[in-house]
């Protein structure tokens, strides 16, 4: 996912907190690609093999934490920092502080805090994922001028629909079209593409430009993102100006706080970072 740097800054009064950042660009399934099987044997140092638990296939259900002693720790911690929510964690005395948009994890027993991604490595649950799912609010649909997307309407008839924030030149955004095309989303869901090219990228203006002004636009999307073909042969509408179109989508992408691409709005107003086609499947199944 394209996205500026995210610094999370804390005043604290002598105090000093460490928050090491883990950014995690590829998807669990591609680190962990063929997990140790929970029945199989392992080694510990020390001593003979054993067989790691069964339980390790359950995947942990956070839960608000409503204890006034923890919620006064991290506040105490975190004295000029806003805590939304504090969230339970399948470690022992570790909790996921919601903080706006972010998710750090505390311990009671220390003063440094970590961000990143806590996962099940053999079921491939992502917590922290689960949590910004959880803590996100409803996007209202009627702020979004979908008139504005080029509309890939479903053959089937369905109720489904996703909004995709996309930047023809971003690499998620083209794995993205790939994991669409492959998981034949378009069967079960109407796609609006919202076109947004970020300034990172030199040619994205003028590759929307192409897209929205083509006489054969979704084609012309397609050869961008899923050929990586950065000269498609194309046709251009007559006197096509996208200048209002770029203006109201930026503006719209301002105000629901859309700063990356690719950025997922489901029909049911959920939001989805990244190329997460889980999701997306899950959505419209």
């Amino acid at each position: 996912m394209q996205t500026k740097p995210i610094i999370f800054k804390t005043l604290l009064k002598r105090r000093l907190i460490i928050v090491s950042t883990v950014v995690l660009s590829l998807s669990i399934s591609n680190i962990f690609a063929a997990p140790v099987k929970p029945e199989s044997s392992v080694s510990k140092p020390g001593s003979g093999s054993t067989t790691l638990p069964k339980t390790v296939l359950n995947n942990f259900k956070p839960q608000v934490v409503t204890d006034k002693v923890i919620a006064a720790y991290f506040h105490k911690l975190l004295p000029t920092t806003t805590i939304d929510h504090i969230y339970t964690t399948p470690y022992p005395k570790t909790y996921a502080l919601i903080i706006g948009a972010n998710i750090v994890y505390g311990n009671l027993n220390s003063s440094y805090l970590t961000a990143g991604h806590m996962f099940n490595v053999y079921t491939q649950d992502d917590i922290t994922t689960n949590l910004q799912r959880l803590s996100t609010p409803k996007v209202d649909l009627s702020t979004i001028n979908i008139s504005d997307a080029l509309l890939v309407k479903s053959k089937n008839k369905t109720n489904k629909k996703i909004i995709v924030f996309i930047d023809p030149d971003c690499p998620y955004c083209r794995q993205l079209e790939q994991q669409l095309t492959q998981a034949q989303i378009s069967s079960k869901a109407d796609i609006y593409y919202m076109l947004m090219p970020l300034s990172m990228h030199p040619n994205a203006k003028q590759h929307t430009t192409n897209i929205l002004c083509s006489t054969t636009p979704y084609k012309t999307l397609q050869d961008y993102m899923l050929t990586n073909n950065d000269s498609p042969s194309f046709k251009l509408v007559k006197d096509c100006n996208i200048e209002p179109v770029l203006q109201r989508t930026g503006s719209t992408a301002r105000q629901l706080g859309i700063n990356a691409t690719p950025t997922i709005i489901t029909g049911n107003g959920d939001r989805i970072m990244g190329a997460d086609i889980s999701a997306i499947s899950e959505y419209v199944k």
